[in-house]
Formats: C-alpha cells, structure tokens, sequence
C-alpha cells in the first residue's frame, strides 16, 4: 500500500510540475496553436449561434471540430485543481501498473513508464488527429508531452515500486 501511496503522490507532483514547465515555459503547446482573425466577430458568432457549452461539429465535409465554453470561463484556481486530481488518478494507475511488473531494473520500469505515457497519447491524440483534423504539429507536442510527463514521474514511481 505504500508504494502505491508515494508513487501517486510523486507522480502527481512531478507531472504537474513539468506540465508547469511544458506549458509556461517552453513555447511548443503556443506554437502549435492558431487565432482568428477578427477574433470579437468569430466570439459574438459562437455566443449567437451555439446554444449551450459543449464540442460543436461542423456539417460540411472536411469541416473542422470547435469545442467552447460559451458561457465564460471557470477560474484559473478551479483548472489546476481539476488538472491536479487527474494527474493523481493517471499517477495512481500508472504506480498500480508499475506494482504488477515484476523482474524488471530501474531503468526499463521508467521505460515501461514513459511508453505508457506515450500509448495514452497515441489512444486519444492519433484520433482527433485522424478524425478531427488536429494539426501534425499539435499531435507530435503532445505525443511528445505526454512521453516526457510519464517519463519523468516513471523516475520517482520506478524508485518507490522496486
């Protein structure tokens, strides 16, 4: 029970701390990214037209998919609480999947780590690249984040799960 318990909280705090990094202070996410032009119009269109919050589709063929919150944002605050509780449950499984292993050195249970983290992005990111018309650029920065993020939290979970 108590590697469980270090590698969720270590994994949890090592994830949000590079994801503090990866966000804030390396540009990739930023670059991958567009804006509208006239953007005021493209928002008072959105609130005109889109009845509630939710992830919109347009009809035509090769049409791209929008997600809004139409109704304003939550708080910073209310993000990084959210943020902090699925880095803990995504730090739980992967300690839980690192405890079923067995025989393996340090070194390949961060490996082990560090492709999970790239199978859970190949799962979603390959998908909306695929059917939603996601960027290349965006889907290999968060191929790669997602890499690096469990990579990274593999070191502590892989040293409390010997």
């Amino acid at each position: 029970m108590r590697p469980l318990l270090l590698g969720t909280i270590f994994g949890t705090l090592i994830a949000f701390v590079w994801h503090l990094v990866a966000w804030e202070l390396i540009p990739w996410h930023e670059k991958t990214m567009l804006t509208f032009d006239r953007e005021d119009e493209v928002v008072a269109a959105i609130a005109t037209h889109a009845p509630r919050d939710g992830t919109y589709i347009l009809a035509k063929p090769g049409a791209a998919m929008l997600a809004g919150i139409r109704h304003g944002v939550p708080s910073f605050a209310s993000f990084m609480i959210i943020q902090v509780l699925y880095l803990m449950a995504a730090s739980f499984l992967l300690t839980w999947l690192m405890l079923q292993t067995s025989g393996l050195t340090y070194t390949r249970r961060v490996a082990f780590a560090a492709v999970v983290g790239l199978a859970a992005s190949v799962m979603i990111d390959l998908p909306n690249w695929n059917w939603f018309g996601f960027s290349g650029a965006y889907t290999a920065v968060n191929l790669a984040d997602s890499t690096i993020t469990w990579a990274l939290a593999g070191l502590a979970i892989a040293k409390v799960t010997r």
